[in-house]
């Protein structure tokens, strides 16, 4: 699944002297609805009501925290460290007897403390996963939802789909065995293949987890103040920015709103 590329426009005064009370203002749109506010004492309010700047996922967020600008760079919560964000396990279990294949798909939300330990677990049904067996081809795939995909001109390809409440289902196994599995989801924040160590097993089991932190979910977020009318606020692992998906000035534009210094 492709990620969604956030790119904020705004139009940004010459960094010179002052840059901290230039760069303050409060920048907004409408898809997906997000703001920014950035305060001339250095700290800064970051709220959505649809996409999760983290997850990637339709989530509503929000969180204030402390920001600064190192030359053409702005960095929200710079003395927090990194942490993960989303972890998995794959598990395998054969059981004697029983020749039908469960599958197991779970969504579990960690909420840690300022010290690292677990305080709360939500276990929850994965909101859409595309899976397929040994291959990944888009008419092997199938999909586990807990409604129908809405079939319109931006949907893409909607592959077979089973819609149950349940985190577990049953299917036929693979007529050529089992070496892998593919799954795909937002929640995984991509796709993955598992090996199948044993292709005699009856129930697998994947666990993704959503790692929530106490003390603040961003941390170390860097936007890139290109021009006079662009930040890109995507960072790739290699340290640069995507840049491939330029929000034009008419429709998508964040305008910077009144008030602002």
């Amino acid at each position: 699944m492709r990620q969604s590329v956030i790119i904020i426009a705004i139009i940004f005064p010459a960094l010179s002297s002052g840059q901290l009370q230039k760069v303050a203002g409060t920048y907004s749109s409408s898809l997906p609805r997000v703001e920014v506010k950035f305060n001339p004492d250095s700290t800064f309010t970051y709220t959505t009501s649809e996409l999760h700047p983290v997850f990637y996922r339709w989530e509503p967020f929000s969180e204030k925290g402390k920001w600064t600008l190192a030359g053409d760079t702005i960095v929200l919560n710079p003395g927090l460290t990194k942490k993960v964000f989303v972890e998995w396990d794959f598990t395998e279990e054969e059981q004697q007897g029983d020749t039908s294949l469960l599958l197991t798909f779970n969504h579990i939300k960690r909420y840690f403390d300022i010290n690292g330990n677990i305080i709360k677990t939500d276990t929850v049904q994965i909101d859409r996963l595309d899976y397929s067996f040994n291959e990944l081809k888009k008419k092997k795939l199938t999909r586990v939802a807990p409604h129908r995909t809405t079939r319109c001109a931006f949907a893409g390809y909607i592959p077979e789909e089973i819609v149950t409440n349940s985190r577990t289902i049953r299917v036929r196994r693979p007529a050529d065995g089992m070496k892998s599995i593919f799954t795909g989801c937002y929640e995984l924040r991509g796709t993955k293949e598992f090996v199948i160590k044993n292709p005699n097993a009856n129930h697998l089991t994947l666990n993704v987890y959503s790692n929530y932190y106490q003390d603040g979910q961003i941390r170390q977020m860097k936007f890139l103040i290109k021009n006079n009318k662009y930040i890109y606020t995507r960072q790739k692992e290699n340290g640069g920015f995507e840049k491939d998906n330029i929000w034009s000035e008419t429709d998508a534009k964040l305008k910077r709103q009144k008030g602002g210094s």
